[in-house]
């Protein structure tokens, strides 16, 4: 993985998500008053999201911690998933969603 700071393709200020932590990251003013974001490339050089500026600050090893962190939190939410799947699903019946919409409209 490698981060560039690259001019915002984005138009203003517009937040991002940051690829490594998840959180909303804002492009950070340069110098010549352009909008910077820290975009991340794998090792192929295909450019695969922006990192905040927490996670650039981090370096290296906080950068790969970040990432385990954020692999365990899926992994997790994997888990979830795959136990509501497991059985039958009984969604609601078109009689139960007519009642509830006709409920709002009186």
């Amino acid at each position: 993985m490698k981060i560039v700071w690259e001019q915002s393709v984005y138009v203003g200020n517009a937040p991002v998500f940051c690829a490594i932590c998840g959180h909303r990251a804002y492009p950070t003013r340069g110098s010549r008053n352009q909008l910077l974001l820290a975009v991340i490339y794998d090792y192929r050089g295909t450019a695969c999201g922006e990192a905040c500026r927490d996670c650039v600050a981090s370096g290296a090893a906080g950068i790969r911690q970040k990432l385990q962190d954020q692999i365990q939190s899926f992994q997790e939410k994997i888990s979830e998933l795959e136990h509501l799947g497991v059985g039958e699903i009984q969604p609601p019946s078109l009689e139960e969603e007519f009642q509830l919409h006709r409920q709002d409209v009186l």
